[in-house]
């Protein structure tokens, strides 16, 4: 921090010190501002600047953003625009330039389509639970009839279908055959893995079809010994393949029409020798039982018949589909011990890894937080990294009515967040730094993103005294519209950051945001205590708003769980025969940092080991090499 009748300290670049205004801008008139968000600088580029009064720092610190860097470093040209001054009779050619900020952000976005929208499948979830619900209703309403009338002694009422109800499921019908032809065409004109993997069905018939498809060339690839062939691509299939519900049902019930054929086989050549042997009346007898057989012929269902004549017609001159099915399930039979397998040749494919079953599906924690999101709640929550908390800060960005203030603790997250959200929002995304601001001129902002102290700067300055928007009546994309009441909802990632340099900062962006929170974090050792500080901050703001106001209880969730795939290493260095020093990655495993003391008093630790697939079959095979196998099993 500067002390008063400080000298300020150097700094690479700056742009022209701002010029104090006066109430009536005389002084703007003369001498306009040509950066309203410059910070302080030096008179002389090597001289000493000169003492500042307490009051002008007073007034600069409040009045412009701190920025470092030089405006015009951050504008590139962008055409020129002719106009014709008709008292000089001259015409004048003006340079366009725009801000070089955006252009930033959008080559450090990540690729496109690569963003997770949890919107869709919050929205996706909420239907769901809402049909399961109105599925529970219904069933409790049925049975509630029943008993009524058990009780009564009569038979419960039996509904018909109305017409308009035939109606609707016949277009239901028709709708989804379309689909269905869809997909098959789809399908018909794709020949490779890769094309498979990228196309997507709607109907659950062309999603068999598509997996089945990939299974039959990767099985293909397989027996011919392509390079980029292997038994865990196969195996990654099929388990994908197996784990859809509607392949599960069509295929057990083809396997049921299958056996019950056999059985009927099986006993009609019986029932042919011991027809020769039995008396006619026994030939009655059994020509009865056989009739009852024929009554329990299996029916198929729409789905299984398609199945069915996918593996009846399915196929290409390297074979059929339902030979490629065979050889698969063959394949995994075949292996002696497959959870071995799976730990040691495909540890990158395990679910939620696979490349061909990547179903994300939301936890109840999340669910709890994103309720409370809609509602307009505030949260706190604690959760280990790569828990997927990033999907509840976007779906607020996402879902506020308005604008939201995110808050980082280091600049390096603000530049990945406002890359992302730049991407993902289309714009509108303003950033504050110690280095640089920014914001769209042409539209309102879907989410400030920032570091603490430079937020509090930008917002809370003082307005009217100076800054371009006033003296040229326009926005400036360096100088940010200020105050909090603009906010519709609060984020705050790494919250524990609250006891770090600029806790204070951030405790006051807290109190002067008279909106939710959602505070996020990995690291809460105090998680109650801090739900209950942001308890009492939210209430303050309500009494302060509302006359009577109802008391908001904060939400706390935490959460312990979360999957891991990084395998640690450690270099290890030795010296060869000749002197020359050698370096080599080892790999790190984590029961290496226990002690026996630990393992015996120490659960906690025990359980928060995070091992990889490698790590495990590690650990198995020393335990089997040091322990005996009567005490393993």
């Amino acid at each position: 921090e500067i002390e008063p009748n400080q000298s300020l300290p150097k700094f690479m670049s700056f742009v022209p010190a701002p010029q104090q205004a006066n109430a009536a801008g005389a002084n703007n008139a003369k001498n306009p501002v040509t950066s309203a968000n410059a910070a302080s600088a030096a008179t002389a580029a090597a001289g000493e600047a000169p003492p500042i009064s307490d009051q002008e720092l007073m007034f600069k610190m409040r009045t412009f953003d701190v920025v470092w860097v030089d405006k015009s470093a951050l504008m590139y040209k962008d055409g020129i625009a002719k106009s014709f001054d008709k008292e000089a009779r001259k015409s004048i050619i003006v340079t366009k330039q725009k801000s070089s900020i955006p252009l930033i952000l959008r080559d450090m976005a990540p690729p496109e389509g690569s963003i997770f929208d949890p919107a869709k499948k919050w929205a996706e979830e909420r239907e769901l639970r809402r049909v399961a619900q109105a599925e529970q209703d219904e069933k409790e309403a049925k049975e509630a009839v029943a008993q009524k009338a058990a009780k009564k002694g009569k038979k419960g009422p039996d509904k018909k279908k109305s017409a308009a109800d035939s109606i609707k499921e016949s277009n239901a019908l028709d709708k989804d055959k379309k689909d269905h032809q869809r997909d098959l065409q789809k399908l018909s004109n794709l020949r490779s893995l890769k094309a498979l993997q990228e196309a997507t069905c709607e109907t659950p018939g062309g999603k068999i079809h598509r997996m089945i498809k990939m299974l039959h060339l990767a099985v293909c690839d397989l027996r011919q010994g392509s390079v980029q062939s292997s038994e865990a691509e196969v195996l990654d299939i099929l388990w994908a393949l197996e784990e859809m519900k509607s392949f599960k049902t069509s295929d057990s019930e083809i396997a049921a029409e299958k056996s019950a054929k056999k059985e009927q086989k099986e006993a009609e050549k019986a029932e042919k020798k011991s027809s020769k042997k039995d008396s006619k009346k026994d030939s009655k007898k059994s020509k009865k039982d056989k009739d009852d057989k024929k009554k329990e012929k299996i029916v198929l269902s729409a789905d299984a018949k398609a199945l069915k004549e996918l593996y009846k017609e399915g196929g290409d001159n390297r074979g059929s589909y339902k030979d490629s099915l065979k050889h698969a399930r063959k394949l995994m039979n075949g292996k002696s011990n497959l959870i071995s397998f799976q730990l040691t040749d495909m540890p990158d494919r395990l679910p939620p890894l696979s490349r061909y079953n990547r179903q994300f599906k939301l936890e109840e924690w999340q669910c709890a937080i994103l309720g409370a999101i809609d509602e307009r709640s505030s949260a706190v929550v604690c959760a280990p990294t790569s828990s997927g908390k990033t999907l509840l800060s976007t779906y607020t960005c996402k879902s506020a009515n308005g604008t939201v203030l995110f808050v980082l603790p280091s600049e390096v997250l603000v530049w990945q967040i406002a890359a992302t959200y730049y991407q993902f929002f289309g714009g509108n995304v303003t950033i504050a730094t110690d280095q640089i601001t920014f914001q769209e001129i042409n539209g309102d902002a879907q989410v400030y993103i920032g570091t603490p102290r430079a937020l509090e700067k930008c917002l809370s300055k003082v307005r009217g005294a100076a800054g371009q928007e006033m003296t040229k009546g326009e926005r400036e994309f360096m100088v940010l519209d200020g105050g909090y009441n603009q906010f519709d909802y609060l984020v705050l990632d790494e919250v524990h950051t609250l006891n770090g340099p600029e806790g204070d900062a951030l405790q006051r962006i807290m109190k002067a945001c008279a909106c939710p929170c959602l505070a996020l974090s990995a690291t809460i050792g105090n998680a109650t205590q801090l739900r209950d500080w942001v308890s009492s901050v939210r209430n303050e703001h309500l009494e302060a708003t509302v006359i009577d106001a109802p008391t908001e209880e904060v939400v706390l969730k935490e959460h312990f769980a979360r999957f891991i795939n990084l395998q640690r290493y450690v270099v290890t260095e030795s010296e060869n025969k000749d002197g020359k020093k050698k370096q080599k990655l080892v790999k790190l495993h984590p029961v290496a940092a226990m002690t026996s003391d630990r393992l015996c008093n120490e659960a906690e630790l025990v359980a928060a080991l995070s091992m990889t697939p490698s790590d495990m079959m590690e650990l198995w095979k020393k335990m089997r090499a040091v322990f005996p196998a009567t005490v393993l099993e």
